[in-house]
């Protein structure tokens, strides 16, 4: 496997010079076998993910807002001490086309020097950040290329992805 990159600011500024890159990248992948993306995917996930401590960068948590369900704001309102209704009023919004309430503060308030202060308790969306190992990677291709510039995994995964398939 080829050296991973894991500088933010370096990762940031490829995804801003690779943006055009990167949506062609994803209409290229439109057109190629949803089966095989998968099983290419987990595999390049798997090593890229084995390289990478997460809690190293925290970058996630300070742009992203996680999707937060009924049991995970009961349980962060309990961590918090304070009631669901007034948990709910203070740190969570619900976007205009969404039916799913989010946290609302970026970067979120359990983020404490680049670590989740409830990692034990976090939200099930956080938990399965960047969502790389689930199916159907194709149909989530736009996140990716969102996620792209964020997240250490995401970044390197696509650009192996890219040189698996020869493009470029």
């Amino acid at each position: 496997m080829l050296p991973l990159e894991t500088d933010l600011d370096r990762i940031s500024f490829l995804s801003k010079k690779r943006e055009a890159e990167n949506f062609r990248f994803r209409a290229f992948l439109k057109g190629k076998d949803d089966y095989k993306i998968d099983l290419l995917v987990h595999v390049i996930n798997k090593a890229v993910e084995g390289q990478i401590d997460c809690t190293l960068y925290g970058n996630c948590c300070k742009i992203l807002r996680p999707c937060v369900t009924s049991n995970e704001i009961d349980t962060l309102s309990k961590i918090d001490q304070v009631s669901r209704e007034l948990f709910i009023a203070r740190f969570t919004e619900k976007e205009a086309y969404e039916e799913y309430l989010f946290l609302k503060d970026t970067p979120c308030k359990y983020l404490v020097s680049k670590k989740c202060s409830v990692y034990d308790s976090r939200p099930k969306d956080c938990k399965s950040f960047p969502h790389i190992h689930k199916k159907d990677f194709n149909s989530r291709t736009l996140s990716m290329v969102e996620c792209y510039g964020i997240c250490p995994i995401v970044f390197n995964v696509m650009e192996l992805l890219k040189i698996e398939y020869g493009f470029g």
